[in-house]
């Protein structure tokens, strides 16, 4: 199968085309994530520049009000999901391998299928427009989020984008958090690894606990709008529930989009000062204390909402707290340039300008932890002013310093420094011109459209749209210079700025398998690369491997289509789920377009086939440095940090739960609604499956076929007995009228929790087909028996959740 699909490719794609689709190259999957963040970028500047545009004089009218309210939604959603992230994820694809010493990152496969989840969802954002998008901020605050008050389907459109950028999020993720632990060169202690690779580190823990949230959260209103349910549209759950669920998720992402250009920076500085960076063991230390912190700050988003003074003066206290690591950082950074003698390069002044504007940013934020000048700032432009300081002038300055910074590395030609120069003191300029009058514009709300002329309002805006177009013109620049450069700049030579971190050792551009010999570190913090037999400071390179087409390559130039296609078969179930039209005015349910649906799981269905027997294979080192995991096969690490994503998606759910159950003044008794002896059949068929998943891995170990057949088909038996008892409730429920006004909550709680976890047992049980076609052609008894491991840690993990849902549900 793998050998066909790529004669097929072949003969449908030319070989350049085939290399950028198929590829699994961490470096061409980190230039594909630069280039398409870059695009949105614009796309995102367009919108701003438009709103701009419709804000520069009073009574203007090039936008009417839907149309203004959809484009600062998705540009915000644009910038925080599709820009920021991914444009510092396309620096850690393509260079964390090779400070760490690594050939690639551990799951080239799952690295380009991100990519082409995050691209796809990104196709879907812009899509929106066609249906009327998202108009309610990027915030997307409940109640507005309701049909009665958003009835577009371009609302459906945008969450199913913003679920498959998540599911993006969460495989990039794993993959960084198995190749950082268990794939550094030997000698490179945690404690040697440079500022870069350990703030993309601490963003993916951050990742790992924020995303699932917000995933939960998406999936609540997803749901809501699609079928009528109750969470967001209920007085219980509604607009506390949503900012609870969504500000745990939204103040840590203020985090995750700044700590990659904080580390990225923390990489410039002492390149072009020569100095190392002050402190760097509290700068990393302070980027975990901040991480931390974040988690229990998202309160004092939620000052005006009326929460209680304890909660108030708690969140006060911890966003104040938030912002000392970061006084950390910026110290160490000024200790580390104090009589230096910089090197003016483009890279260094964006780096800078970032800590300049940051710093700026950074003491207004300072203010809204206020409780009285947050209730007068709340709505103001002051706080997208300092958002903005943040975010742009934080965030892209420093990851445009990164543009600069790795440019040489990645095309092998030095780009054009006058320009360079010139582009930075445009956009450094243009930037404060821009969001400058925005602090003293301390009475104009955010998010109008237009405003009458004796507001006084019209000559900071004005300003502030030239400002606009300043910086936007000065990006110009940047493309130009960097399009030109990549074809005819001088050549760079492998370290143009005599840099000390493990990617200057290397050619520019890299080569596909990066190093030669995998290089030791010494205690001193030496490079060493071997050439002896036995590769005393070093292994070597692992020329050939197989890849799906039989043909020896080594997997860092070969390439797999089934990334893309799953990737767009999840693209066309999702649209399908999000473009039919309502079929019930109350509750709202919608009608899903069954074609597209259709096509999507058949397309899925084929790429996980051909994915799964694809004969690709990925070396392990075996002589790495890689505590604290150093016993744990990539893999497993991979289902452990994947799990504990669940753990927190799962704990969402059953918040959420909880929250719309304690603000009811009343709730259906125990048998009432939910028969207890469907319950207990349910839990114990799991707890039984659990058993016969531990008899067919027993099986497996010591040799028997027989059993590890007939404990895989137990296993996948029970499961189908525990869906045909969930299914037969679920008909009972329906054809007595549960889902009404009086059992909305209840209901909505039940079938959106239990219908989740059936869809975990689902995907197990497809699971257990795999395994039990490839036992049958004798694999798994012959000590190779991890991916029966493997399905057993994610079915008792699955069978646990049941054993919350159990008693929640049918017992309290």
């Amino acid at each position: 199968m793998a050998a066909q699909s790529d004669h097929m490719s072949q003969d449908i794609f030319p070989p350049r085309v085939r290399r950028w689709l198929f590829t699994t190259n961490h470096k061409e999957v980190g230039i594909l994530y630069l280039v398409t963040a870059l695009f949105f970028f614009v796309a995102a500047g367009l919108l701003a520049l438009t709103m701009r545009t419709q804000l520069s004089v009073p009574d203007n009218n090039v936008l009417n009000e839907g149309l203004y309210n959809q484009f600062v939604t998705v540009h915000g959603l644009l910038m925080i999901f599709w820009v920021l992230s991914p444009f510092a994820f396309g620096f850690a694809n393509y260079i964390i391998p090779l400070q760490i010493g690594a050939r690639d990152l551990a799951f080239p496969r799952l690295n380009a299928m991100s990519y082409w989840f995050y691209l796809f969802s990104g196709v879907a954002i812009i899509m929106s427009f066609i249906f009327g998008a998202p108009d309610l901020g990027w915030t997307l605050y409940s109640p507005q989020t309701a049909f009665q008050f958003t009835p577009t389907i371009g609302l459906n459109v945008g969450a199913a984008a913003l679920i498959l950028i998540t599911v993006s999020i969460t495989m990039s993720s794993v993959n960084f958090l198995v190749t950082m632990f268990k794939m550094r060169a030997p000698g490179m202690k945690l404690r040697n690894v440079p500022v870069f690779p350990w703030a993309i580190l601490v963003t993916i823990f951050m990742m790992l606990y924020a995303f699932p949230s917000f995933l939960a959260a998406v999936l609540l209103l997803y749901v809501d709008r699609a079928f009528g349910t109750f969470y967001f549209s209920s007085i219980q759950g509604g607009a506390l529930l949503w900012d609870n669920v969504f500000w745990f998720f939204g103040h840590p992402e203020v985090y995750i989009v700044l700590f990659p250009a904080i580390g990225l920076i923390a990489d410039v500085i002492p390149t072009f000062t020569r100095r190392p960076l002050y402190g760097s063991k509290y700068v990393i230390g302070s980027m975990i204390a901040a991480a931390v912190i974040s988690f229990i700050v998202w309160g004092h988003h939620m000052f005006v909402t009326g929460i209680g003074l304890t909660s108030t003066k708690l969140y006060t206290v911890t966003t104040i707290a938030v912002s000392l690591p970061f006084d950390v950082m910026v110290i160490a950074m000024i200790e580390t340039l104090i009589k230096a003698r910089i090197k003016l390069k483009a890279a260094a002044l964006f780096a800078l300008g970032a800590i300049a504007l940051f710093v700026i940013g950074g003491i207004t934020g300072v203010y809204l932890a206020s409780v009285a000048l947050d209730h007068a700032l709340r709505g103001t432009y002051f706080v997208v002013a300092h958002f903005h300081y943040i975010m742009v002038g934080g965030s892209i300055m420093g990851l445009i310093a990164g543009l600069y910074y790795w440019f040489p590395k990645i095309t092998g030609r030095m780009y054009n420094e006058t320009v360079a120069k010139i582009h930075f003191v445009v956009s450094f300029i243009g930037f404060n011109i821009l969001y400058f009058p925005m602090f003293l514009l301390l009475d104009m709300p955010r998010r109008i459209q237009t405003y009458a002329p004796d507001t006084g309002w019209g000559p900071l805006n004005s300003l502030a749209t030239l400002g606009g177009f300043i910086f936007g013109g000065a990006q110009v620049l940047l493309f130009l210079n960097l399009f030109l450069s990549q074809r005819r700049g001088p050549p760079s030579g492998p370290n143009p700025w005599d840099g000390w971190t493990l990617e200057w050792s290397l050619p520019s551009p890299v080569p596909a398998h990066d190093f030669d010999t995998i290089p030791t570190i010494a205690e001193d913090g030496t490079y060493r690369f071997g050439n002896g037999s036995n590769y005393p400071n070093g292994s070597a390179h692992l020329e050939h491997s197989k890849v799906g087409n039989g043909l020896s390559y080594s997997h860092l130039e070969g390439m797999s289509p089934w990334p893309i296609v799953m990737a767009f078969a999840a693209f066309l179930f999702f649209l399908g789920l999000s473009i039919g039209q309502p079929t019930s005015p109350n509750p709202v349910s919608f009608k899903p377009f069954w074609p597209l649906i259709a096509d999507g799981a058949i397309l899925g269905v084929i790429s996980l086939y051909g994915y799964s027997r694809e004969k690709f294979s990925v070396h392990e080192e075996s002589r790495v440095e890689s505590w604290p995991f150093r016993e744990v096969p990539n893999v497993k690490l991979g289902i452990w940090t994947f799990l504990g994503a669940e753990v927190i998606f799962f704990g969402v759910l059953i918040g959420a739960y909880f929250f719309v159950r304690t603000n009811s003044a009343t709730w259906p008794g125990v048998g009432e609604l939910f028969s207890i002896r469907n319950g207990f059949a349910m839990t114990l068929v799991l707890l039984t499956s659990s058993l016969t998943a531990i008899m067919a891995l027993a099986s497996a170990k010591i040799g028997s076929r027989n059993g590890l057949i007939a404990g895989l088909l137990a296993t996948f038996g029970l499961g189908a007995s525990f869906l045909y008892i969930k299914a037969t409730e679920w008909i009972e429920l329906g054809t007595h009228g549960v889902f009404n006004v009086a059992n909305g909550l209840p209901a909505t709680s039940y079938f959106i929790t239990t219908g989740t976890h059936g869809v975990h047992v689902v995907a197990g049980m497809c699971m257990t087909v795999y395994l039990l076609v490839n036992t049958v052609r004798g694999r798994y008894i012959k000590g190779d028996y991890h991916a029966i491991e493997h399905f057993g840690l994610y079915w008792h993990f699955v069978d646990i959740v049941w054993v919350f849902l159990f008693p929640l549900f049918y017992l309290i």
